[in-house]
């Protein structure tokens, strides 16, 4: 139940204003991101990594998200994309306080860049920066000409587990943020049908996959109002890298994570507005409380 609470709070992802906000001049949405600044602080080897600014054919997403256990706020996440016709990259932290046995205490935050074709993500790098006491970084570089994708964690983990990714389930999945872009541009950037088939993930050292269903639409609460959005349900389909004690149980894999898309129509892709999850009598919801969109539509 802590790996989906924790995964849940972290891909769900000074309020900024109103949702897709006119501009004239480029405005990089990035800017704030709390960690960008010290993206370089703490690499691992001799790569720099830098994100483009956006131009005037760059959309930008902000999504300010909360999320609520028994009625406490126990989340805080930040999700920040922007994409033009080819390239994309994307940052997300999350804080969670913990709750018991429910919910882990942790503070995280991650960064990717990539491209992208009707056939899906080709991300170029991801890094991961945890800030606990053991202040764990991940590196993920890919070579396309090579077909790899080389990962680099300290402090290294104890175990790839039983049995580990191979190289090719490692480098043919998207990195978390890269998979958070595919399902938010599938059936419009991206070939397939929203909600609809499995997008593969893999994490540094977990390969899974989230199979979506499709279940309709519904009207929900988000971002101070209540819209209609189109309900999927998700579920966590573990594949390696995994240690027995890190399998879901019985329970939990049959349980899906429901989410809920909006469609914005100058982004051109569904965003992902709320999510919740139910499972013995325990329930957790996380929603967008806060959005912005800055797109040459709206100009």
């Amino acid at each position: 139940m802590k790996k989906t609470i924790t995964t849940l709070g972290f891909a769900a992802f000074a309020g900024l204003g109103a949702t897709a906000a006119a501009y004239s001049v480029p405005f990089n949405l990035m800017n704030y991101a709390k960690n960008i600044s010290v993206l370089n602080e703490q690499n691992l080897g001799k790569n720099v990594y830098s994100l483009p600014s956006p131009d005037s054919d760059t959309t930008q997403i902000r999504l300010e998200l909360k999320g609520y256990v028994f009625g406490f706020r126990v989340i805080r996440s930040d999700l920040i994309t922007q994409f033009d016709e080819t390239q994309y990259s994307a940052y997300a932290d999350a804080k969670s306080s913990g709750l018991a046995a429910l919910l882990k205490k942790m503070e995280i935050w991650s960064v990717t860049k990539g491209r992208y074709s009707r056939s899906g993500m080709q991300p170029d790098w991801h890094v991961q920066q945890n800030t606990d006491k053991k202040n764990r970084r991940v590196e993920m570089n890919y070579d396309r000409s090579a077909g790899n994708v080389d990962v680099a964690i300290v402090p290294r983990l104890g175990s790839q587990g039983v049995p580990p990714a191979t190289p090719r389930e490692r480098y043919m999945a998207n990195d978390t943020l890269s998979g958070i872009m595919h399902l938010m541009m599938m059936g419009t950037k991206v070939n397939g049908e929203l909600c609809e088939g499995r997008v593969p993930f893999f994490d540094s050292k977990q390969h899974y996959n989230l199979r979506m269903e499709r279940v309709g639409t519904r009207r929900v609460k988000f971002d101070g109002g209540k819209d209609d959005t189109i309900h999927c349900r998700a579920y966590y389909e573990p594949i390696s890298g995994y240690d027995p004690e890190d399998l879901p149980s019985a329970e939990e894999a049959a349980t899906p994570v429901n989410v809920y898309f909006k469609y914005y129509e100058e982004a051109g892709v569904h965003v992902p507005v709320r999510f919740t999850y139910k499972i013995s009598g325990f329930k957790a919801v996380v929603k967008v409380d806060d959005m912005e969109i800055r797109s040459a539509r709206n100009r």
